[in-house]
């Protein structure tokens, strides 16, 4: 009854409800009136039957209070559970928990507060009338009591808020938790990057798979054009127009080539046999395509090493032997499934790009493709020593990155490509010997190439190698460092650029019909090491700056028309080994100008500065004077020729004990030559020897073997 529950100052639990305090003052309003029992009381169940005065509402259920005629409650009405008309909607009978959850309220009598909160905030629907305000028009109130108000049965009861419990163990839902977004969105990521993956996958298979295999008839004779090859997926999206536009550089096209055009075969074999698959957009393309023209135009079936001789050959690497790492190293053979990295004698950088082409002594027969500028940044060439034969293309000036080409000891002949010298990067050029080579080769049809005519033999015109002259453009090789360009037919006379080459080493242009002066700007070239100009058509003189050349270890002018006398400045040539000055005055020769040929003068004693010098051939000239003693301070002498010259007296002791070093008669080979035979048989020798290996007669020109 309302007695007990305000002998408690309070009773608790874990939270509490709006609804409860509604319901709790509502009763408190009838206490006050005096109109209701203990018995109509609002009933308070214990939470079980022993609560510690901790109770529980049976109805959390808004209620009104009816009056009667005076304005009294209604006799037939408590305000218990059982007796208050509960809001619509309600069933009467039933309890409506509050989450199961205990409340608990504080009663304080006879506040105010409680009451204004609750007429403006919790029970809107009821009025509530104090002491000062007019007594209800129909009703009775001695009291002066506030009273309850009935209300309509048809206005709508407001929304009555619900406590929520705070639970300090409890979680957010997993939807608001932040790392939870997190990590769906990184998880949602990878699924689209995993989905992306196997589509592209997937459709680099379909594309192999989609390959129509067409049968080609074959023919007895070559068709005029080239057929059409099998449709393929890659033909589709334009491989062979890329191929086309990008490497074949002569505005030609596949259409008009014949079927046995290297390009045809290579373009083939790219589309229907090679196990790569390339497509357009390959990056390997252009570089994989332009060494299978190479092969297919050097008829790789020739070949000593690593060829590919075709038709069943399923061999995909081979050994061979390197004399420079002394032990067997396997490579991919030419036109496999390979990488073409891997392919014998192909390099490439880290990433996958070829550098370098090397095939020397391998039995290349045929002619250079210009599709040789699909390998764009190639930087060394070498195909020395083969059965290569016609004329070197003019798109080798695309090769701008080339460092080094070498193709000597070949068939090649024509004219040197002018755009040779847009190579500005290059350092080593050697051309040498396209003529005076006799070599023979086999195609793997059984037709022979001789490299000693045109074009290997398919014109029966003898070869003359390379021609061309060396004018001004030669100063545009400023890297350069070796230039070998002997054995050919080079005219004219060399240009005064050619001193701009400062880092050049090794200068060889022998054996050609170089013309006129030894250019003066030669002295310039102080890292010069080898200087061969023998058997041209110079006429001309040493020049007084040769002494300049401080590095330089060989010097050849032999076989030229050279005249005056030896400067000074050759004996300071220091590291000099090999010192070839005869044969400057052939008087039967085509090099013959003048009966004023070669050198003249005697010989310093200033050769015995020259300690290095191995090779001394004075032959052939009309030096005068004695032998110098000091010659024998060239310890290191092999061969000395000092034969057919004006040179008397005897032959120095200093020098016959050099016989006992180096300067002996090894291998049946002479080695020290002298005037030392009767002159035209009844004259006294010229040069007293005793120590000479040959002794020759000066007039009749004959050498006889004394030793």
């Amino acid at each position: 009854d309302l007695s007990s529950l305000e002998s408690k100052s309070s009773f608790t639990s874990r939270n509490w409800s709006n609804r409860f305090r509604a319901a709790t003052l509502e009763a408190k309003i009838a206490a006050k009136m005096g109109k209701l029992g203990t018995d109509n009381s609002p009933k308070l169940k214990e939470d079980g039957e022993e609560s510690d005065g901790e109770y529980t509402f049976e109805s959390a259920s808004c209620f009104t209070l009816e009056l009667n005629e005076q304005g009294e409650p209604s006799s037939s009405q408590g305000v218990g559970q059982d007796s208050l008309p509960m809001p619509d909607g309600h069933v009467h009978d039933e309890e409506v928990p509050m989450n199961n959850r205990e409340s608990t309220v504080s009663l304080v009598e006879n506040s105010s507060d409680d009451i204004e909160v609750l007429r403006n905030s919790f029970l809107p629907s009821l009025s509530i009338r104090g002491e000062d305000e007019p007594n209800f028009p129909n009703s009775s109130n001695p009291d002066g009591l506030a009273v309850a108000t009935a209300v309509a049965s048809d206005d709508e009861p407001d929304y009555v808020f619900q406590a929520v419990e705070y639970d300090p163990d409890a979680k957010p839902p997993l939807h608001k938790n932040r790392r939870f977004r997190v990590y769906t969105y990184f998880a949602l990521f990878l699924i689209f990057i995993v989905f992306v993956l196997v589509v592209v996958y997937i459709t680099s298979m379909t594309k192999e798979a989609e390959v129509k295999d067409n049968i080609i008839r074959l023919t007895s004779q070559p068709t005029p054009k080239a057929t059409s090859p099998p449709t393929t997926f890659r033909e589709a999206q334009g491989l062979i127009e890329q191929l086309q536009d990008g490497v074949l550089l002569r505005n030609e096209n596949f259409e008009d080539m014949q079927v046995t055009d290297p390009r045809v075969m290579a373009l083939d074999w790219i589309l229907h046999e090679d196990e790569q698959r390339l497509v357009s957009d390959s990056i390997n393309l252009y570089q994989r395509y332009g060494l299978a023209v190479l092969a297919y135009a050097m008829d790789s079936k020739a070949w000593f090493n690593c060829g590919n001789p075709g038709e069943n050959f399923t061999e995909t690497s081979c050994s061979i032997y390197s004399s420079v790492m002394n032990q067997t190293v396997d490579y991919g053979v030419w036109l496999s499934g390979e990488s073409e990295c891997d392919w014998f004698g192909v390099k490439c950088s880290g990433d996958g790009i070829v550098r370098s082409v090397t095939l020397i002594n391998n039995n290349l027969v045929g002619v250079l493709p210009h599709e040789l500028t699909a390998l764009r940044f190639l930087q060394m060439l070498a195909l020395a020593g083969n059965c290569i034969y016609g004329t070197i293309p003019e798109e080798i000036g695309q090769l701008d990155h080339l460092l080094s080409l070498e193709l000597h000891e070949n068939g090649l002949s024509g004219v040197m490509p002018s755009t040779i010298y847009q190579l500005e990067k290059l350092q080593l050029l050697n051309l040498a010997k396209q003529y005076g080579v006799d070599r023979v080769c086999q195609q793997s049809n059984g037709t022979k190439i001789y490299t000693n005519y045109k074009h290997g033999g398919f014109v029966r015109e003898f070869n003359v190698g390379l021609t061309g002259k060396l004018g001004s453009e030669v100063g545009k090789w400023k890297s350069m460092k070796g230039m070998y360009l002997s054995e050919n037919s080079f005219t004219g006379e060399i240009a005064e650029d050619i001193g701009n080459l400062r880092y050049l080493t090794f200068f060889h242009v022998n054996d050609n019909f170089i013309e006129g002066n030894l250019p003066a700007s030669i002295t310039k070239l102080r890292n010069l090491r080898h200087l061969q100009f023998h058997d041209n058509f110079l006429y001309t003189s040493l020049p007084e700056g040769i002494g300049n050349m401080k590095d330089l270890e060989r010097l050849s002018v032999n076989g030229n028309s050279m005249f005056g006398k030896l400067p000074e400045g050759m004996y300071e040539l220091k590291k000099l080994k090999s010192l070839f000055l005869h044969d400057t005055a052939e008087a039967n020769s085509p090099w013959l100008i003048n009966d004023q040929e070669g050198f003249s003068g005697s010989l310093s004693s200033s050769v015995g500065r020259l300690k290095d010098l191995e090779y001394l051939l004075l032959n052939n000239n009309p030096i005068t004077g004695e032998i110098p003693s000091d010659l024998g301070n060239c310890t290191k002498l092999k061969v000395l020729r000092l034969h057919r010259t004006e040179l008397k007296g005897s032959m120095p002791r200093e020098v016959c004990m050099l016989r006992d070093k180096d300067l002996n008669n090894e291998n049946g080979v002479g080695v020290l030559y002298a005037d030392c035979r009767p002159n035209n048989r009844t004259e006294e020798p010229r040069v007293q020897c005793d120590c000479c290996t040959d002794c020759c007669d000066y007039t009749t020109n004959v050498c006889v073997q004394d030793d």
